[in-house]
């Protein structure tokens, strides 16, 4: 299950994990609702690999000022610990899986 966070948890989740997913998005957003169960796939495919977590920008923002949301849905991706990504829109489950599977292969080699 994706873990929503807000303004007192959120610092848990960039907790140093190498990969960490946080969707930005709200009730009202049609292109939210659409994404969210190919997060919530995804995030049983990568169970232990990559962290997922929600932001609801309606209940939180000072979360999505604090990273610039303007629109949504949007994923700030996390590298250990540090925001290094902003992917912006609405995605499909297979075009997300290939990008994430890029960002793991680039924290392998880091590493």
């Amino acid at each position: 299950m994706i873990e929503p966070v807000d303004s007192t948890t959120f610092e848990t989740v960039a907790d140093g994990t190498a990969l960490t997913v946080v969707d930005f998005w709200a009730d009202w957003c049609g292109p939210c609702k659409m994404q969210t169960p190919a997060l919530e796939a995804l995030d049983e495919d990568y169970d232990g690999q990559i962290k997922f977590a929600s932001v609801d920008v309606d209940q939180n923002k000072a979360i999505a000022e604090r990273f610039q949301i303007m629109s949504i849905p949007a994923l700030v991706i996390f590298k250990n610990g540090q925001p290094a990504e902003k992917v912006v829109g609405f995605h499909p489950q297979a075009a997300l899986k290939k990008y994430l599977d890029q960002k793991l292969a680039e924290v392998a080699t880091a590493n």
